[in-house]
C-alpha cells in the first residue's frame, strides 16, 4: 500500500512539475498509470514512472522546439525591420552628403570666380 500511494505521489509531483515549468503553455501531463493491481512489484512502478517521465520530458523538449522556433521567427523579422530602417538611414545620410558637397562645390566655384575676377582687375 505504501507503495501505491509513493507512486502516485511522484506522478504527481511530476506532473505539477511539468506545469510549473512554463505556465503560460502547460505541457500535457501524462496520465499516471494506475497498477494492474495493488500489488504491483517495485520494478514494475519503477518502469512505469519512468515511461511516464520519459513522456514528459518529450512533451517538454516539443514545447522548448516550439518555443525556440517562434523566437528564432520574431528575431528573424526584427532583423529584418532594423535592416530596413538602417538602409532607409543610410540612403538619407547619402543624399543629405551628397547635397552638402553640391553646396561646398557651388560656394568654392563662386569664390574662384570672384578671386579670379579680382586678380584680372
Amino acid at each position: 500500500m505504501k507503495s501505491t500511494a509513493k507512486f502516485i505521489f511522484c506522478s504527481l509531483l511530476i506532473s505539477t512539475m511539468t506545469y510549473a515549468a512554463d505556465p503560460a503553455t502547460p505541457a500535457t501531463p501524462a496520465t499516471p498509470a494506475t497498477p494492474a493491481s495493488s500489488a504491483a512489484s517495485p520494478t514494475e512502478q519503477i518502469a512505469t514512472l519512468n515511461t511516464t517521465i520519459q513522456n514528459q520530458l518529450k512533451a517538454l523538449q516539443a514545447q522548448q522546439q516550439q518555443q525556440i522556433a517562434t523566437l528564432n521567427s520574431q528575431l528573424q523579422t526584427q532583423l529584418k525591420q532594423i535592416q530596413t530602417e538602417l538602409q532607409t538611414q543610410i540612403q538619407t545620410a547619402n543624399t543629405q552628403t551628397q547635397n552638402q558637397m553640391k553646396q561646398i562645390q557651388t560656394t568654392l566655384q563662386q569664390q574662384i570666380a570672384q578671386v579670379q575676377g579680382q586678380i584680372k582687375h
